[in-house]
């Protein structure tokens, strides 16, 4: 009994097999795991991401997570709100003292931590890193090589504090038009 190469045992052979030979294939990849995740679409329905590489979302609060044994540490990480569809998701912050640059209701990047979806290391439940704060990313503000800006609410308020600066009197004067030099005398006649 001879082999042919290429083909196993109790297969179909010769010229009129290749349906046979496509249709047991196209049954039979159904059981490797990495083809059936692919294909079923079930991924989309339990990645808060949606397939999607990265995702922006809105920090809620910081938190701490407690490391697997045998090490004993609490990992620093965020509750985000995710702002295509309305999930919170736990994230890990890297780097040193990296959570010092994010505040509540910052818009951060996440992205994946690096297993396909599933946890790394002794970080218990956490499949998600932050890369990005405020349009910034996390690695630049750990190493000094930018700055966080500050925020919008803060800016709009300065601009408003800016334009009731106190100004001068002779500069008042110096603009003064024949309307505001009737409503000045009525007020000095009002004083006396």
């Amino acid at each position: 009994f001879i082999l042919r190469q290429g083909m196993g045992a109790h297969k179909p052979r010769g010229i009129l097999c290749a349906r046979k030979l496509h249709n047991k294939r196209r049954l039979n990849r159904w059981a490797d795991k990495n083809y059936r995740k692919a294909h079923t679409g079930r991924e989309f329905r339990w990645d808060p991401m949606g397939g999607a590489s990265h995702a922006s979302g809105i920090c809620v609060g910081k938190v701490g997570f407690e490391s697997k044994q045998p090490n004993s540490a609490l990992r620093k990480g965020l509750r985000v709100l995710l702002k295509k569809n309305n999930k919170k998701v736990a994230v890990f912050v890297p780097k040193d003292g990296c959570l010092n640059f994010i505040d509540e209701n910052d818009s951060v990047l996440i992205s994946g931590l690096g297993r396909k979806g599933r946890t790394v290391g002794d970080i218990p439940g956490i499949r998600f890193k932050c890369v990005n704060v405020a349009g910034i990313s996390l690695k630049a503000l750990y190493l000094g090589k930018k700055q966080k800006k500050k925020g919008q609410y803060f800016l709009n308020q300065t601009h408003i504090m800016n334009q009731f600066a106190s100004v001068s009197y002779t500069h008042l004067r110096a603009h003064e038009t024949s309307l505001h030099l009737v409503c000045r005398l009525l007020l000095e006649k009002k004083k006396k």
